[in-house]
């Protein structure tokens, strides 16, 4: 995946904010075996966000972080919550809708190659089929992991993305439940302070000031990111913002300038210095892709 877009036609619109990338390469890529991510991401849906499809060219995995809403896969219907994961492909018509009152935050995966068929099997999934995970926290950590490594552009990047996608479909599988433990509040706290994060990485400048806004001290955020996840919130801060800016940079005329103040760095030598800090070279080296293919809406 050596470059990439941070929007397909068809991507939905009736989105807040999301972190989203697609291969316009993807069909040489997928030309071989294995199995090929053509895009993904995360997206924070609004409150009439609402997909209806018959058909989709790839396989879709999504998994639901927050909110809420109503799923259908073929003649089944399901409510959604977090913790949700479903599957679906070419042969499950789909409808996706939002509730307005708790809009959508979802993960959503896109994959074609000829190797599906078996890792399927393996993990005992179908296209179709709606499941609910018990741990939710380390599955959305494998996919936000998943995405910082899609959007590295680099061809271990793809590799390590597949991977790392594999291992949290396995996972959510696994750990399959009909119902959830009731919550810790210390790890409600979390959640609402990573999810803050996740939203408003741009413009949050510091810990300190994310934690406010969370009505929490500094330092509590970090133990509380010590206690149930596995990097501090200045990493999480800063992985957001460098992965985005590395995205936004693969875009074909985009100014360093523009991207800096985007992602919130008052500098663009602050930024250039952070950049270079993160990803090992200068941001006015990051490679840019080409025009993307276009590939028609199911």
């Amino acid at each position: 995946m050596k470059s990439l877009a941070s929007e397909a036609p068809y991507f939905s619109r009736q989105v807040q904010n999301t972190r989203r990338f697609f291969d316009p390469e993807w069909k040489s890529h997928a030309a071989g075996p294995g199995i090929h991510l053509v895009g993904g991401g995360c997206e924070w849906c609004t409150p009439n966000f609402l997909i209806d499809r018959r058909r989709f060219p790839f396989l879709a995995f999504e998994f639901v972080r927050q909110g809420s809403g109503l799923l259908q896969l073929g003649g089944d219907r399901h409510v959604l919550s977090a913790g949700c994961a479903y599957l679906f492909d070419a042969s499950v018509p789909h409808r996706i809708e939002s509730d307005a009152s708790a809009p959508l935050v979802k993960f959503f995966f896109n994959f074609h190659g000829a190797g599906l068929g078996d890792l399927l099997r393996r993990l005992d999934l179908q296209p179709g089929r709606l499941w609910r995970t018990l741990d939710s926290e380390r599955v959305a950590a494998l996919l936000e992991e998943a995405i910082d490594h899609a959007v590295s552009g680099a061809a271990a990047g793809r590799i390590a993305a597949v991977k790392t996608l594999e291992h949290a479909l396995a996972a959510s599988a696994v750990l399959r439940a009909d119902h959830a433990h009731p919550a810790d509040p210390a790890h409600t706290t979390y959640l609402r302070a990573r999810d803050h994060l996740l939203r408003h990485y741009p413009r949050l400048a510091t810990v300190e000031q994310a934690a406010a806004e969370c009505g929490v001290s500094a330092s509590y955020l970090t133990r509380l990111f010590k206690r149930f996840g596995s990097e501090t919130p200045h990493h999480t801060l800063m992985r957001l913002k460098m992965s985005q800016a590395l995205l936004l940079l693969q875009e074909p005329s985009t100014q360093v300038k523009s991207v800096a103040f985007e992602i919130g760095f008052k500098s663009t030598a602050h930024f250039s210095r952070a950049f270079k800090a993160w990803h090992g070279y200068p941001p006015a080296n990051t490679p840019r892709h080409r025009s993307p293919t276009v590939v028609a809406s199911a």
